[in-house]
């Protein structure tokens, strides 16, 4: 009886292994997947071949495997990107009627946040302005309204952007295209605050220009 208890317990014992090996594997694979392995070029390319006719359709779209397009490809892209259909092939939405352009500054003065400084800037562009007549010159009211977001920012930063966040200080219309330029401005604060996330004592300026219409 001893014997076969310890037999048991053996058994056990390689079972529990297997265990943890597969679950350390698993989660090995898990990681690999989670770096995107598509360079832009690759992964438009790959997303055209597959005919989508919408941003609607690429999102609802799975793909198991190693080899999955990155779901939200306006961050994994942001140096690169520019539009939907860009990135999916399909014909541009066109801006027939241009009514206004705003144009906003925003800072970061410090921790070098340049998605917090773009994002000042895009809501100083727009949300010192009022023009209640928008809905009835639109077709479509409001909700048929086409931007072009235009950003400028010190090239260093570029790779830190989140357009995302951008994007969502508009509150509704559709972004037909956005174009990152190097610009903005580092100036110095005069002093680098860990504390408060400092780097260095950079100052980060982003500049947007919205480009309003139909």
């Amino acid at each position: 009886r001893c014997m076969i208890f310890v037999a048991f317990l053996i058994i056990l014992q390689r079972m529990a292994e297997a265990f943890y090996y597969r679950e350390a594997m698993r989660q090995v694979r898990c990681n690999k997947l989670s770096v995107n392995p598509w360079s832009f070029e690759e992964a438009r390319q790959y997303a055209r071949s597959f005919g989508f006719g919408s941003k609607e359709e690429y999102l609802e779209y799975r793909c198991p495997g190693a080899y999955a397009l990155p779901r939200d490809p306006i961050k994994e892209f942001t140096n690169e990107w520019t539009s939907w259909s860009d990135f999916l092939g399909i014909e541009e939405e066109k801006m027939t009627q241009v009514m206004f352009i705003e144009v906003g500054f925003g800072v970061d003065g410090h921790g070098q946040n340049v998605t917090k400084a773009t994002v000042r800037a895009a809501r100083n562009a727009i949300e010192f302005n009022s023009i209640p007549c928008v809905a009835d010159l639109v077709p479509g009211g409001r909700h048929g309204l086409k931007l072009k977001i235009d950003i400028a920012i010190p090239q260093i930063y570029h790779k830190d952007l989140d357009l995302s966040q951008v994007y969502a200080v508009f509150p509704y219309g559709t972004i037909i295209s956005t174009q990152i330029q190097s610009g903005g401005a580092l100036f110095s604060s005069g002093i680098a605050l860990a504390e408060l996330g400092d780097q260095n004592d950079q100052m980060l300026v982003a500049a947007v220009a919205v480009t309003v219409g139909y």
